[in-house]
């Protein structure tokens, strides 16, 4: 696994090949060789490739930690807590409680919300399947067990990070 200015290398030679596959592409649409409606799926994804080089850079560039709102029980334990959909919407769920709020949830339980510094790294998310879901998705940060800026594993609150439940990061 790479971490740090090694990664940081990787992605820059990742965004470079994405301009250059954009730049190759619009040079045989300018000489007609290719219609651009052909390529709209191409285009999209090496876009959405350059944002996410973006957003991986900018997170190398820093201490690849950001703030991030966690809920912690009477213990001062860590809750994994996250938003799923449900037969009456979507509502926020921790060690199997249901609320409308992250708000409601503390005042259910006696839990209290603090501000901490998490790894925060890059991923895909799509609320859709196949084509819909590539072509509608897009680049998130979210909450990482690693900080790979220096590696460091710390893991994920609870459960959350052995069933990949990572936590999208709303700013």
């Amino acid at each position: 696994m790479m971490y740090g200015e090694e990664l940081k290398q990787k992605v820059l030679k990742d965004k470079e090949r994405l301009i250059n596959s954009i730049t190759e592409r619009r040079e045989r649409i300018n000489a007609g060789l290719v219609d651009e409606d052909d390529c709209f799926l191409s285009s999209k994804v090496e876009q959405e490739g350059i944002h996410e080089c973006n957003m991986k850079l900018r997170i190398l560039e820093s201490d690849g930690l950001m703030d991030f709102d966690a809920i912690f029980d009477e213990e001062g334990n860590e809750v994994n807590v996250r938003w799923v959909s449900t037969k009456y919407g979507l509502r926020v769920v921790g060690r199997g409680i249901f609320a409308n709020s992250r708000k409601a949830l503390c005042k259910k339980t006696g839990w209290h919300e603090e501000t901490i510094r998490v790894p925060v790294w890059v991923k895909f998310c799509s609320y859709g399947k196949g084509l819909v879901g590539v072509y509608c998705g897009g680049y998130q940060e979210v909450r990482w067990h690693t900080n790979m800026v220096t590696g460091e594993y710390v893991g994920y609150p609870e459960e959350g990070g052995k069933n990949g439940k990572e936590q999208i990061l709303v700013h």
